[in-house]
């Protein structure tokens, strides 16, 4: 009979920023009690979904073959308004806002100071879209005008954006408690350990093998990204430095006459006197795309790497994906590369498109590789359970601990 079951567990705080979390892990567990299971395959979500997205593909891979499905609510995954979150705007969105209209030499019948919710900013910015049309017909304003402002989501849980670590830490806390607590019957040889995830969903794949390469088995891993290098402006505090330029995503007709710009709620800011400072250490944790790092990780038991990226992926370039699946190869790894750079690879079905992701359903993705993945033989992965790794001035170092992981930093002056 298949299985569905919801977890709610206690699992990482913020280590690095020093808060408690206050709320719960949610994962969800599928499989079929009838069977042997070989395998986790945990499909890890991208930006904009969650574990509701993800029910025919568990259902499918339970029903089909010998293997458990874990689908990961993990930190922050309710930062989109199709996941829950909701529109507000921070004091800096207010100060744009003031600003803004002082530019242009407008006032609106409302204290701005006292919009927050969605509810009490969208009648303040249907009378601003009004009157700035009118200026546009009257030709005080040219018919071109738009008037760029910003705007904040509040996750769910009254969650924030951290980004990354306490992610892939929670990615890796439920599949150590559902080893610990094990619902299903296990093969007599072990069980494999598979991560599987497109975009943000396969980054927090390899950034989960960077924290416990011990505990990975496979990684498939469709379009993900490798560094921040032009993706730091999902973590939310872009605004600071060009609200216009460095954001999450845009409506740009939500108002006819106004550009809104929105943002992940986030603690981390570019203030360096602040001790929520987005540091270079921080930026360095959170990049799978790091020679030294590599060099320390591929020194322990790392798991087998299948991934696909495309050319004319516009958010993450082939070449810099290449330069990380090259050091992978260097080390001796298990590395299976799929680039696609000709239309002629685009079958309609598999593959649809060259744009990121090419449009690869996860179905077909498992049912490519999975049955392949079953067959091979499961690999010692006896190491110390304890990596560390040097971020400019900070040493970060994940233990296994009491079916965990434990985050700790220290400075390394």
């Amino acid at each position: 009979m298949l299985i569905n079951q919801t977890y709610f567990i206690d699992s990482c705080d913020d280590v690095e920023l020093n808060i408690k979390r206050e709320s719960k892990l949610e994962f969800k567990l599928t499989y079929d009690d009838s069977k042997e299971i070989e395998a986790i395959v945990c499909v890890i979500n991208g930006i904009g979904g969650d574990i509701k997205d993800d029910l025919y593909i568990s259902d499918y891979c339970a029903r089909n073959y010998n293997v458990a499905v874990l689908n990961v609510n993990y930190h922050c995954i309710g930062n989109r308004t199709q996941t829950g979150a909701k529109f507000f705007l921070d004091n800096i969105d207010k100060l744009i806002f003031d600003t803004s209209l002082k530019a242009i030499n407008m006032e609106i019948p409302y204290n701005i100071s006292k919009l927050n919710t969605f509810e009490e900013f969208d009648p303040a910015m249907e009378y601003l879209n009004k009157e700035i049309q009118r200026k546009k017909d009257n030709w005080e304003f040219d018919k071109d005008y738009c008037l760029d402002l910003s705007v904040s989501l509040q996750p769910t849980k009254n969650e924030y954006q951290n980004f990354g670590i306490m992610q892939a830490i929670d990615i890796l806390n439920a599949l150590l408690y559902i080893r610990k607590s094990s619902p299903f019957k296990a093969m007599g040889r072990g069980i494999k350990h598979i991560l599987i995830g497109s975009s943000h969903g396969g980054y927090l794949a390899n950034l989960c093998v960077k924290i416990a390469p011990w505990l990975v088995d496979v990684v498939i891993d469709n379009s993900s990204h490798v560094s921040l290098t032009n993706l730091w402006r999902v973590i939310g505090f872009g605004k600071e430095i060009d609200y216009t330029k460095y954001y999450c995503f845009a409506f740009l007709n939500f108002y006819s006459n106004m550009k809104l710009y929105f943002f992940d709620k986030t603690l981390w800011t570019t203030n360096k006197q602040s001790p929520y400072y987005f540091s270079p250490a921080r930026k360095l944790i959170r990049e799978t795309l790091n020679k030294d790092h590599l060099n320390i990780q591929a020194k322990y038991p790392n798991p087998k790497y299948i991934a696909y990226h495309s050319k004319f992926d516009k958010w993450i370039t082939l070449e810099e994906k290449e330069e990380y699946i090259n050091i992978l190869k260097e080390h001796g790894l298990d590395v299976e590369f799929i680039k696609v750079i000709d239309e002629k690879q685009i079958d309609g079905k598999f593959i649809k498109n060259l744009t990121h992701g090419m449009g690869i359903p996860m179905k077909l993705l498992i049912k490519k590789h999975l049955p392949q993945i079953l067959q091979e033989p499961l690999k010692d992965k006896t190491c110390k359970k304890e990596i560390s790794y040097k971020c400019d001035d900070l040493i970060y170092t994940f233990k296994e601990e009491n079916k965990q992981i434990v985050l700790s930093i220290v400075n390394s002056n």
